[in-house]
């Protein structure tokens, strides 16, 4: 059985062929050329075998014994903690555009990621993806790619592999029982372990290629930030739980309507459950309009892009108008309600 982490000294890193010195991992390219004698290097292309980690046997045995003590960097302005990669040089939270400083380092134990789907889409490219889309309303056009913020993050993700017994009883139109026994299996169900990112904007860039997953690599990790979860095993898995058991209802419900019954008790049992931690590839773009940080997230593997506009300045104005007329409004009804009970009273 695989844990659900790899030790530091595990991490690989990609040497040259030639003189063995380390290579510089781009994304989207096939090949990396060696910065020292030019020798032209393959990727080494393996095939990777994802194994998950029991779940109930980490809890109660193995979870002591795979923490890893790391160096984290944990941000004063909104709480995200992202570890602190030999190679990377973020010097501000990848959230918020706070800047670092020293006293923001803590040694934190963590699970390391076992997975990761890697950047395909370099900075560049994302930066332009996300400048053609901010420059596609007149009111933003001007927006100059110089005025553009981008960081890189690795965004952890856990899944979770379950079975399901499910116990039911169903009842007919003349209330008579039936009981009901329903057992289905789940893979790979995504629970987000970041409080930090925004949610709506992450949902909105998957799905995920879980089928591109390679192994966590140091090399990978070059240059960009790795959040570390603040959404622990537990809380994931209480997560996962909820929307397996919404799928499940929702197909002993459906079954049970096609042969016109109706779900009365709903109890599942989950076994076998297995997990893994994936991070995953996400570029986030800031940038200003009329003194208001904007930001769109951008999958670092496909480039699908992901945010909400700024609000259309004439959409503003007319709005902004409609409050104050419904104001003066209700301003000039009070005055006429003051003005009639005191016309009432003053009456002999």
């Amino acid at each position: 059985m695989r844990n659900a982490e790899i030790k530091d000294e595990t991490l690989k890193a990609f040497n040259c062929s030639n003189c063995g010195a380390g290579l510089k991992y781009k994304p989207g390219e096939e090949n990396l050329t060696c910065e020292y004698c030019k020798t032209v290097n393959s990727i080494p292309q393996q095939e990777i075998i994802i194994e998950e980690t029991n779940f109930e046997e980490y809890l109660e045995k193995l979870e002591a014994e795979n923490l890893v003590n790391e160096k984290t960097m944990h941000c004063k302005s909104c709480g995200a903690v992202s570890t602190v990669n030999v190679n990377s040089r973020s010097s501000s939270c990848p959230y918020c555009s706070n800047p670092f400083t020293d006293g923001d380092a803590k040694m934190d134990l963590v699970i390391k990621p076992s997975y990761l789907l890697p950047f395909k889409v370099d900075k560049e490219k994302a930066i332009q993806i996300g400048l053609n889309w901010i420059k596609d309303v007149w009111y933003t056009k001007n927006t100059q790619s110089s005025s553009l913020t981008i960081e890189a993050v690795y965004t952890p993700y856990w899944t979770f592999d379950m079975n399901t017994h499910t116990d039911s009883i169903l009842k007919n139109a003349f209330n008579r029982s039936f009981s009901s026994v329903t057992t289905l299996f789940y893979d790979d169900v995504l629970v987000s372990a970041s409080a930090n990112i925004s949610q709506y904007l992450l949902n909105q860039i998957k799905p995920w290629d879980i089928q591109k997953l390679t192994d966590t690599n140091d090399e990978y990790l070059n240059d960009y930030t790795v959040e570390k979860y603040s959404i622990d095993l537990k809380k994931g898995f209480h997560e996962a739980k909820k929307m397996v058991d919404q799928a499940v209802k929702t197909k002993i419900t459906s079954d049970a309507v096609n042969k016109m019954f109706h779900a009365d008790i709903v109890q599942t049992q989950y076994l076998n459950i297995k997990f893994k931690l994936i991070i995953f590839p996400v570029y986030i773009i800031s940038y200003d309009y009329k003194g208001k940080k904007n930001q769109l997230y951008i999958n670092g593997y496909d480039g699908k892009l992901a945010s909400e506009r700024p609000r259309n300045p004439i959409v503003a104005v007319f709005l902004k108008t409609i409050l104050v007329i419904t104001i003066i409004f209700a301003a000039l009804i009070l005055l006429l309600m003051i003005a009639s009970l005191f016309a009432l009273f003053q009456t002999p």
